[in-house]
């Protein structure tokens, strides 16, 4: 009988063999998907206690170096932090997660030096469970690669067999179970895939009830992304280290370029480390307000940090639950207009607004 992993494989292969065109891309997706239910499988077959680092998040974000082994990611947690994570020409230098914090901007942005990613480590080789699990509660990832550009595009799919989807947002679908019925489908005319193909789909994660709304346009992938369950989908930048070694732009060019957009860097010069500061920073979408307290006087040293859309509750919210409850109304001045405004707790706050919170009492 055949292993989970053996099945994969035959899954895996019949895809590279099969011809990618519009009629054959209900049968990828169908593979894709029975890929994913071995996977899910596969995963609650490894599951144990123990399972993760222990790494409490602090400051107002955090933000994973995630990589292969010896590509610099303690020197870049070096250069960013200041923090004197053991350095080594050799792999596997880092064997726990390593905290710092990066001040910019008035906030505190955690960052971690996560051991490095290996080969099946979505099975657990390497420990490669416990830092995809420590991944997936960051707000950022950096892929860290160096000028021999290896194997990015295994890390991403390492990421992905463990649920993690890098620079895609969720899609609207939603589903609603019940225990009869069939299946039915409701979905706009301008998503390509046909209901019948949507139910081939949901069927192979034994789905076969209820009501599914999609609410937007979406492909296969995505479908398969919510059926699986598991997913969270996180924000990523991409960082090539040691480029003050000697190599061939064009060369390294060739390798990246298929993955997006990145940033070359030295933690050993320092070069470039401040535009991947500033890039980690505009990254996180922070919105930073200023207070004025009841005195008049605005502290333009310490920021609050929130998530960009964050409202007047959310400032509320962070200052006690005192604040919120006694709330009467906010002033708002700053760069974003151009005279004053009173406003109340659904007001969407702007990058540097300075607010005064009036109470009832």
């Amino acid at each position: 009988m055949m292993t989970i992993e053996e099945r994969i494989k035959e899954i895996e292969d019949e895809i590279k063999k099969t011809q990618k065109n519009k009629a054959t891309e209900k049968h990828i997706g169908i593979l894709k998907a029975r890929i994913s239910k071995l996977e899910l499988e596969q995963e609650s077959h490894k599951k144990s206690s123990g399972y993760g680092f222990s790494v409490p998040k602090s400051g107002d974000a955090t933000v994973a170096l995630v990589g292969y082994p010896n590509v610099g990611k303690s020197s870049i947690l070096n250069a960013l932090t200041n923090k004197k994570s053991t350095v080594g020409n050799f792999a596997f230098t880092t064997l726990n997660v390593i905290p710092g914090t990066l001040n910019y901007n008035g906030a505190q942005i955690q960052i971690l030096d996560l051991p490095g990613i290996i080969d099946n480590a979505a099975l657990g080789a390497g420990r490669g469970r416990e830092i995809i699990s420590t991944a997936r509660n960051a707000d950022l990832i950096v892929l860290v690669t160096d000028i021999e550009a290896k194997g990015l595009d295994r890390i991403i799919n390492e990421l992905y067999k463990s649920g993690i989807v890098l620079n895609k947002r969720k899609k609207d679908i939603s589903l609603k179970k019940s225990n009869y019925g069939g299946l039915r489908i409701h979905k706009p005319k301008f998503v390509d895939i046909s209901v019948d193909d949507i139910r081939d789909i949901a069927k192979e994660f034994k789905i076969v009830n209820g009501d599914i709304y999609i609410r937007e346009n979406v492909d296969i992938d995505d479908l398969i992304d919510f059926f699986k369950g598991n997913i969270v989908y996180i924000k990523s930048i991409m960082v090539v280290n040691k480029v003050d070694m000697p190599h061939d732009e064009n060369t390294l060019r060739n390798k990246i370029e298929k993955f997006g957009d990145y940033l070359e860097v030295s933690a050993t010069t320092m070069y470039n480390i401040e535009k991947l500061k500033e890039r980690i920073y505009k990254s996180l979408d922070f919105v930073r307000v200023y207070m004025r307290n009841k005195a008049g006087i605005v502290d333009y040293e310490r920021p609050m940090i929130l998530n960009s859309g964050s409202t007047v509750r959310d400032v509320c919210r962070k200052i006690s639950r005192e604040m919120l409850e006694n709330f009467r109304y906010a002033i708002i001045t700053g760069p974003s207009r151009k005279i004053e405004a009173k406003v109340g707790l659904d007001y969407r706050v702007n990058d540097e607004d300075v607010i005064t919170i009036i109470s009832k009492y």
